[in-house]
């Protein structure tokens, strides 16, 4: 039985084309000019990296230092786990590149090299899952600031995936920093050696240009080791029974050996979590005096502040290590730390590993193209403010029902891919937005003189002003002069003469206002005249 077969009768159909498909790796780039840092003239090797001839140090002591930290440091310890679990609690999963997440577009089914991509990943080797080595991934590089995973091939076809101990690799290169191959020598003096394209190397960012990252535990490394100390004296500080700082001032002529028994006698009634409030007692005339009170207070502020900027490093929000501090200026409430923490921390290291994986699982090991590996997302808001948001979309005409159903699972249902506006009593779909716009200028103007018709399907409203009724004859205003309108002045000119302008007129000219007002009044006199009389 040939590889083919063989892998067909593991895999079903298709064997033979994805076994071509991942052959086609990329041509061989040219060989670069510049060099990378702390890489000597001789390259890269196992041997000047476990003396510390190229990067200056032991590489492994460093490493096993930072996971002691690690392991000693509650805070780096929540920090690291808190990113692990966040970052790898949806799962890997396949997505095509096509999906826009809005329901609209049918995604087509899965071609063969993603259906044994998943296969893959869903039994990467007997001891592990993938979640578990990509918790793994993401805690080497948040302690060590670099992470391996080995590839097992069968041809050029990854078959399974195991995670590899990183303070015991050691990657060879030239002296430009192309990688050359991978070697492993574990405590026990065990060796293994490892192509270049067996090994997935992540590194995290470097100040330097390096192959080797800079992990937040190295650069928190001065605030872990303060915390250290300083939890190391409150313990034997509360192991003590917090006792008071004393100065005892013995009697002229006190031998050495009354000394020391006094002293022994006073750490075995005096001291300890069972001796307090034991008072100290003195004979032959010594005095006790305490030098400072207690400093319990100092040490926990102390504490408190190399916890904060453990966590800043690691760019974890308190509240997502449990530490709930209210009232705290500048903190935030919870969800802007959760959208803080994601944005900042989370996403971005996720998606550092995303690439590789893509890269060399995806890409190279079964030509898969158009589909890419994710994590999947999780929604860590409250429940009820999702259903608000949805609900909201829904009623502004941003969602179509159907795109709700998708979103919590069920199934399309006929006429749910209209948008509709929906206000407190009405309901209208948005191809009917500009007959209910109309509608309701008609009902507001209903009853009034701008009352207009029924307005007409496809035709913008008409609203018609109606005219202004005619003022009365007899309460029209003539011109001053004859009562009929005319001008004493010029008996056939009917013309409405022009008031006078101001500083048009001589001195002793009567005022025109005036003459005008006259007018007026016994104009409205003979119009009131003829009026009517009240039966």
């Amino acid at each position: 039985m040939g590889l083919k077969d063989w892998w067909r009768g593991v895999t079903g159909t298709g064997g033979e084309e994805i076994l071509e498909k991942a052959g086609n790796a990329p041509a061989r780039l040219p060989e670069r000019t510049g060099y990378e840092y702390g890489i000597p003239d001789a390259g890269l090797t196992e041997c000047n990296q476990r003396m510390g001839a190229a990067t200056g140090t032991d590489r492994r002591t460093m490493l096993t230092q930072l996971r002691e930290a690690y392991l000693a440091c509650t805070w780096s310890w929540s920090a690291i786990n808190a990113v692990a679990r966040t970052v790898t609690a949806g799962g890997l999963i396949t997505d095509w590149d096509g999906d826009d997440n809005d329901g609209t577009k049918d995604i087509p089914d899965k071609p063969a090299e993603v259906l044994n991509l998943e296969r893959m990943l869903a039994y990467c080797n007997p001891q592990e899952d993938i979640r578990q080595i990509l918790r793994g991934v993401i805690t080497d590089l948040l302690v060590f600031g670099d992470a391996f995973l080995e590839v097992v091939r069968v041809g050029r076809q990854p078959v399974a995936l195991y995670s590899l101990d990183a303070p015991s690799m050691f990657p060879t290169a030239d002296a430009h920093g192309q990688i050359t191959g991978y070697v492993q020598v574990t405590e026990l003096g065990q060796r293994a050696e490892f192509d270049p394209e067996d090994v997935i190397h992540i590194s995290l960012d470097s100040p330097q240009s390096s192959i080797f990252g800079v992990s937040p535990t190295q650069a928190a490394l001065l605030p872990i080791m303060g915390w250290l100390f300083a939890s190391g004296t409150t313990k034997e500080l509360f192991k003590r029974g917090n006792p008071s700082e004393i100065h005892v001032d013995m009697p002229a002529g006190t031998s050495p050996s009354d000394v020391n028994r006094w002293v022994a006698q006073y750490m075995t009634r005096n001291v300890g979590s069972r001796n307090i409030g034991t008072p100290v007692m003195t004979r032959g005339g010594a005095t006790v005096n305490e030098l400072n009170s207690s400093r319990t207070i100092d040490y926990l502020a102390y504490i408190d502040q190399k916890r904060d900027e453990i966590l800043a490093c690691y760019g974890v929000p308190p509240a997502k290590v449990g530490v709930i501090e209210s009232g705290n200026l500048g903190g935030g409430t919870g969800e802007a730390q959760d959208r803080t923490f994601m944005v900042n921390t989370v996403q971005p290291l996720g998606e550092l590993v995303l690439e590789k994986l893509n890269w060399h699982l995806a890409r190279l090991g079964f030509g898969v193209t158009g589909w890419k590996l994710k994590f999947g997302e999780v929604d860590m808001r409250d429940s009820e403010t999702v259903e608000k948001i949805r609900d909201i979309r829904v009623r502004n005409g941003s969602w179509t029902l159907n795109r709700y159903r998708t979103e919590i699972g069920e199934p399309p249902v006929d006429g749910g891919n209209d948008s509709v506006l929906i206000d407190r009593e009405n309901l209208v779909r948005w191809d009917d937005i500009d007959a209910l716009s109309k509608a309701n200028v008609a009902n507001k103007l209903r009853g009034t003189a701008l009352e207009p018709g029924d307005p007409v399907p496809g035709e913008p409203l008409a609203l018609e002003k109606p005219e202004p009724q005619p003022v009365p004859a007899a309460l029209q205003l003539a011109p001053p002069g004859n009562p009929d309108g005319s001008d004493p002045a010029r008996p056939d000119d009917t013309t409405v003469p022009t008031p006078p302008r101001p500083g048009d007129k001589d001195e002793d000219e009567e005022d025109p206002q005036e003459a005008w007002r006259a007018a007026y009044r016994q104009r409205l006199a003979e119009a009131l005249a003829t009026l009517p009389a009240a039966a």
